[in-house]
């Protein structure tokens, strides 16, 4: 009876050990996948800064405190940067999983 339990446990530990393996392809592929979405907001980010001569900072700034027009150019610029920072702090996330 011993043996039958500790046969069970073996592939009990051999399942696990292949699920993490699993996991973390998976979540390399996701790593992956943010990396270039967060390439396109920076390159977004870019043309915006470029066109209207000023930073993203700058712009987040005036943005919410009301200092800027009602163009449509600023309200996506501020939604490509939230969305930036959002999907930074996930792929840190992800980052510290995969090491």
């Amino acid at each position: 009876m011993l043996k039958c339990l500790t046969f069970y446990i073996h592939l009990g530990y051999k399942y696990f050990m292949q699920q993490t393996n699993e996991i973390k392809i998976s979540l390399k592929r996701e790593y992956d996948l943010y990396t270039n979405a967060m390439a396109f907001y920076k390159n977004t980010l870019k043309e915006f800064e470029q066109k209207h001569q000023l930073s993203t900072q700058v712009l987040l700034k005036r943005f919410e405190s009301g200092q800027l027009g009602d163009e449509a150019d600023y309200f996506d610029w501020y939604a490509f940067a939230k969305l930036l920072a959002k999907w930074r702090k996930a792929q840190s996330a992800i980052r510290s999983a995969i090491q």
